[in-house]
């Protein structure tokens, strides 16, 4: 018996060594599939996750290594209900954090991001490997030569850097709704944009771009106008007070934030005698407390949440474990309790899941939690009529379209007050 436990634990070890070759063998060009991690307890992901994620890969660019550690109700067995978790705490326990916009780039090494796929029925844990591009193959000599970029084609940045203003307009109707999720968008953009000059700025002094930094020089499309547009849209929605409890916050602060900037430069227009500049400071002012006082009598927009009534009573449900377990150490519990605080981790797992589906592109999981129902179930304000659902994270394809480059412009925008926020604020 003791010789079969040894000969069963150098098979695990064994198998667990061939998977870890096999992610750390991972390269740009021969990217690894989806590895199902089914009958994984949680000492075999902590050990999978240091020897695999704890150094970085030895590629010559970003990758995702793609696990599945989940499944729907036909093949929920096969998997831990812990599995998820497990796993993002072994990544945490080596520094990786969440991005719910993670991609294969330089600036989401590090990170990961949870996915549930309602089509396929599997829930997957996309992880993004630090990697040391001087050490991979083709970091020199023949392999060198590389084509295209290997950003996630299908993440919402990706897809809004590469489509048309027209095509990103119908974009955001569907999937971009709330004043905070165009603010990240705006960032993207702007992100964008920036790296787009950066690279036409390289071109016009060097000469053609390598491989990679002329497919992504090639693949921007439109962004000043997209950025025009976008801003538009968010002063649109202060001005109109389409803006939830917590964007009423954030605009007020960041307001105060520029009221205080201003001040300064106030002063030392003053102080300089510089009177006309003194006024046009003052006068910017005024118009910004004036903002800032109309948003503090504004009643927040509440967005219509899915799921709603299944997430307060699974919240209900998780308050009265949470209470039966406060109280286990005081009394005996009979086979009943315990059998209810035993379905605490299959109820959280449900609720993290419709919580999921919730999540819209740029969107944050605080923005979500906001409008979401307490375990007590008040009654939340009725959603203005002109409020749009919450929607869920998608992918569609889209044309190149766009017919002309990244550092383009239109004609300036009309002056508004809001304007004074200037582009750091978004």
């Amino acid at each position: 018996r003791q010789l079969g436990r040894g000969v069963e634990e150098h098979t695990r070890r064994a198998a667990m060594s061939g998977l870890v070759g096999t992610l750390r063998a991972i390269s740009a060009d021969d990217p690894v599939e989806l590895h199902d991690l089914g009958g994984y307890d949680a000492a075999q992901v902590a050990e999978l996750v240091q020897g695999a994620f704890a150094q970085p890969f030895p590629a010559r660019a970003p990758v995702k290594v793609s696990f599945v550690v989940g499944a729907g109700k036909k093949g929920r067995q096969k998997y831990s209900q812990s599995l998820p978790k497990d796993l993002i705490s072994a990544l945490g326990s080596i520094g990786f954090s969440e991005d719910r916009a993670a991609s294969a780039c330089l600036e989401c090494c590090g990170t990961y991001k949870y996915q549930h796929d309602t089509d396929k029925d599997l829930k997957f844990l996309h992880v993004f490997p630090h990697v040391s591009p001087g050490q991979g193959e083709g970091s020199e000599g023949e392999g060198s030569g590389e084509e295209g970029y290997d950003e996630d084609e299908d993440s919402p940045e990706e897809i809004c850097r590469r489509i048309s203003l027209e095509e990103l307009e119908d974009f955001v109707k569907h999937n971009v709704k709330k004043f905070s999720q165009k603010r990240i968008l705006l960032m993207k953009l702007k992100g964008f944009r920036a790296e787009f000059e950066e690279l036409e700025a390289k071109m016009m002094i060097f000469g053609p771009l390598d491989p990679k930094e002329d497919a992504k020089y090639n693949n921007c499309f439109e962004l000043s106008e997209k950025i025009e547009w976008v801003s538009g849209e968010m002063e649109r929605m202060v001005t109109e007070g389409r803006l939830t409890k917590g964007e009423i916050s954030l605009v007020r602060e960041q307001l105060s934030d520029k009221v205080a900037q201003l001040s300064e430069e106030l002063e030392r227009a003053k102080a300089d005698g510089k009177s006309k500049k003194a006024a046009k400071i003052d006068d910017a002012i005024e118009r910004i407390l004036d903002r800032k006082d109309s948003l503090a009598e504004l009643k927040p927009t509440v967005y219509k949440i899915k799921h709603e009534k299944e997430i307060r009573q699974l919240r209900r449900q998780l308050a009265e474990i949470a209470k039966l377990e406060g109280s286990g150490g005081k009394q005996l519990m009979d086979v009943a309790t315990v059998r209810k605080i035993g379905q605490k981790e299959e109820l959280q797992e449900e609720l993290d899941d419709l919580m999921q589906d919730n999540l819209g592109w740029f969107e944050t999981k605080a923005s979500v939690e906001e409008m979401m129902p307490s375990a007590a179930g008040g009654k939340k304000p009725k959603p203005k009529p002109k409020a749009a659902a919450g929607g869920g994270w998608t992918t569609k394809s889209s044309k190149k379209t766009g017919k002309s480059k990244g550092g383009s412009s239109r004609s300036g925008a009309p002056a508004n007050p809001f304007d004074l926020l200037g582009d750091d604020n978004f």
